[in-house]
């Protein structure tokens, strides 16, 4: 991480609302934030903080209501709907709680999935490549539902790698494991960011993985409560 570069990653004043009926809920209420390439940090909270929303916002998966993201310069509101399915796809690897896998698809095929639909000629050989990364080259043939919850997860990460991206992020990556796959899998992308140079946000309700971090950010009714740096 080099801090005096330009942030990865620039929020400023974001807002994000949603109209229920007559109701209006601010998820995000004036988020500003800065994140460098090469961080490896956590946004942590209680449910209902908010931090499914940012996560949303911080891959270009939904817009702010107010303020503005930038994402290495770019500004997400100069970007068409195409443009921002390519800038995900090429620049943005996801890993969700539930996993995301393709059932009836081996761990290679599933990995190998993001990387045929942005047209890479050398799909088979990054998927295996990413797989080994992460400890499963003996099960590249095995579907979903052969595995384990933790290594359904290391499944999710590797396909997240694949595509080679600036930035992973992993909403809950956790919240369907035990304590131990849960250390096991923070751990995992610890050495991927450490190995690749890549950042990493991840959300969690469980402050015991705080631990692993460099930062740390409670997110509290939409707003930075607290943004630590070190363990």
């Amino acid at each position: 991480m080099t801090p005096t570069a330009p942030p990865l990653l620039r929020l400023r004043d974001v807002h994000r609302r949603f109209h229920l009926g007559t109701t209006t809920v601010e998820a995000l209420a004036g988020v500003t934030l800065d994140i460098h390439a090469g961080e490896f940090m956590a946004v942590w909270g209680p449910s209902g903080s908010g931090k499914s929303t940012l996560m949303n916002i911080l891959g270009l998966l939904d817009a702010p209501s107010t303020g503005e993201v930038w994402f290495e310069g770019e500004g997400s509101r100069s970007l068409g709907d195409d443009a921002l399915t390519d800038f995900r796809g090429r620049r943005i690897g996801f890993v969700f709680q539930s996993f995301n896998l393709v059932p009836v698809l081996s761990a290679l095929e599933n990995v190998m999935l993001p990387l045929q639909i942005g047209g890479e000629p050398d799909a088979r050989e990054r998927a295996g490549q990413a797989l080994a990364e992460v400890g499963l080259e003996r099960f590249v043939g095995s579907r979903p539902d052969q595995l384990s919850g933790g290594q359904r997860q290391r499944v999710a990460i590797a396909r997240a790698l694949g595509i080679r991206p600036r930035l992973v992020l992993a909403d809950e990556p956790t919240a369907n494991l035990d304590s131990e796959n849960s250390r096991m899998v923070v751990d995992l992308m610890r050495e991927m960011n450490r190995a690749h140079g890549v950042t990493f946000v991840f959300t969690t309700h469980d402050p015991r993985l705080l631990d692993h971090v460099d930062r740390k950010i409670l997110l509290r009714d939409g707003r930075i409560e607290q943004d630590e740096v070190g363990s």
